[in-house]
């Protein structure tokens, strides 16, 4: 996407819902907008289509429509991967009708807050920017936008009527006036998770957002049920534990307990700590059965339904029905003054968009904007008579870059690159390089506040090289002054090195 195209939209363009279905692609998230998303189901028997385009796994029957799946792998350019038990397929609602996608995992529901639309790449590596429609910033994370219309676009789709034949007429064959019709009719959309051994749904219109589990803080004089309060981008909520209330079955198996619903409560939220986030699927009318009358009224209230899926039944629930009156107005109170509508009128804080990335036990920072993009370890090329610390060139997409290695730079002892070492790509005096660094963390904002002057020395004796250091709770941050990695005689020779690499490819040598 071209730059002036990106700064002139906003995400709300791509995103009209503000909220986010975000998915991994190798260890990389990417996001949808919910209104876009059918249902999300676990990778089920998928039939093969002989003829069909190489991207496209093959059929799958979704409650009596065909469906076509694509590999999200293959149609990235990705490297393929066998499924893992995380796979999932994100059936999508596009024009052409339904297509299911399969991504390697799906981690959370998430709403938008900065709208701003940010250009890609700088971190997004293998994945070609046709089907890239921006970048987005949720708290410290960087998320892809993907762009769904470029999936189907393609004249490797050329020969429809013959896959229509084949068994995806059903799928690919409906219009788009059509799809709007059907996707009316087909249902209300509930999220499924697990506690213990039960299944439940709650509507997804309630959901604001899926995270994982932060930290918990106890509150006293709390109902039993409440295990504490947790703090979500400077918004405090109670965390409820529905298995306390519901006397759910635990199994033999230890509880995860690891990501949590958050719902609107009012004017504040809750959160619902479930062990598992099982699906997003659509319940049309007469699917669902009703409450069992062996149950009492006050447990029949809070039920919608009671939903027959193969090998589980899930019981569709009403979070805010379960909470008595009372408990209510302490569960609100927990969250006063915090709530959704006083997250909106803050003041935002100045801060530094870094990328956060380790070396030893510390944590470094380069500026955003320094980054141009983040890629795995690849082949790297060894050069006779290069600096110490330049551990050769990098061939990225036909562009040779010198590589320093930031241990050997530091002082560090040089250590051999593991599944999570990454390269920095950067500018440096005017030189595309590489700088190879242990583990790449995060992306996130760094309030300005918190940057003061650098201590005298670092654990691996790099303070020449430090701008500022950013003092958090939880640590430090040193951030790196990107252009007195070299002196003006090392800058020099990595030209001469980048020059004579790249019109030695061009000649055609080795």
């Amino acid at each position: 996407m071209a730059a002036e195209t990106t700064q002139a939209l906003l995400a709300s363009e791509l995103v009209p819902s503000g909220q986010l279905v975000t998915f991994t692609l190798d260890g990389v998230e990417f996001g949808l907008d919910i209104d876009r998303v059918q249902e999300i189901t676990h990778r089920s028997d998928v039939t093969p289509v002989p003829g069909s385009p190489s991207f496209i796994l093959g059929v799958i029957n979704l409650r009596g429509l065909i469906i076509p799946v694509i590999d999200s792998r293959i149609r990235f350019h990705l490297a393929p991967q066998e499924p893992t038990p995380k796979t999932r397929i994100i059936v999508l609602r596009l024009a052409s009708g339904p297509t299911g996608l399969q991504v390697d995992s799906v981690a959370e529901v998430v709403r938008l807050e900065d709208h701003t639309l940010r250009e890609t790449p700088p971190l997004v590596a293998g994945i070609r920017s046709e089907y890239l429609a921006g970048m987005v910033t949720v708290g410290s994370r960087l998320i892809t936008l993907i762009h769904l219309e470029k999936l189907l676009d393609s004249s490797e789709l050329s020969r429809r009527t013959e896959l229509e034949d084949l068994g995806m007429a059903g799928a690919l064959a409906i219009g788009s006036e059509d799809f709007e019709e059907e996707a009316e009719a087909d249902g209300r959309p509930f999220v499924t998770f697990r506690l213990g051994v039960e299944s439940f749904g709650i509507a997804l219109q309630q959901v604001e957002e899926i995270v994982e589990l932060p930290a918990v803080t106890k509150v006293p004089d709390a109902p039993d049920y409440v295990l504490g309060v947790i703090c979500l981008r400077d918004q405090v909520m109670p965390l409820i534990d529905l298995s306390e209330i519901l006397s759910i079955q635990q199994g033999d198996t230890e509880r995860k307990r690891d990501m949590v619903v958050l719902l609107s409560f009012g004017s504040a939220r809750i959160g619902v700590v479930v062990d598992e986030i099982q699906e997003i699927l659509r319940v049309q009318d007469g699917q669902t059965l009703p409450p069992p009358q062996t149950l009492s009224e006050a447990e029949r209230e809070h039920l919608e339904g009671i939903l027959l899926l193969p090998g589980r039944m899930v019981s569709l629930i009403n979070v805010l029905k379960i909470i008595t009156g009372d408990d209510q107005e302490k569960i609100a109170a927990m969250g006063q003054g915090l709530g959704l509508a006083d997250a909106r009128v803050q003041e935002s804080i100045p801060s530094l968009e870094l990328v956060v990335f380790r070396l030893g036990p510390e944590n470094y920072g380069l500026r955003l904007h320094e980054v141009r993009e983040i890629i795995m370890v690849g082949q790297v090329t060894p050069v006779p008579r290069a600096p110490q610390f330049v551990d050769g060139v990098l061939n990225l997409r036909g562009e040779v870059m010198p590589v320093v290695d930031l241990r050997t730079r530091f002082g560090l002892e040089r250590v051999e690159a593991t599944s999570i070492s990454r390269i920095l790509i950067t500018s440096i005096g005017g030189v595309f390089t590489g700088l190879v660094v242990d583990a790449v963390d995060e992306v996130r904002p760094v309030e300005l506040h918190r940057f003061g002057p650098p201590p005298s020395v670092t654990a691996v004796g790099a303070n020449r090289y430090i701008e500022k250091v950013a003092r958090l709770d939880n640590g430090m941050i040193f951030l790196l002054e990107l252009q007195q990695l070299l002196t003006d005689a090392e800058t020099e020779q990595l030209q001469g090195l980048q020059g004579r690499r790249t019109t030695a490819n061009k000649t055609g040598e080795p």
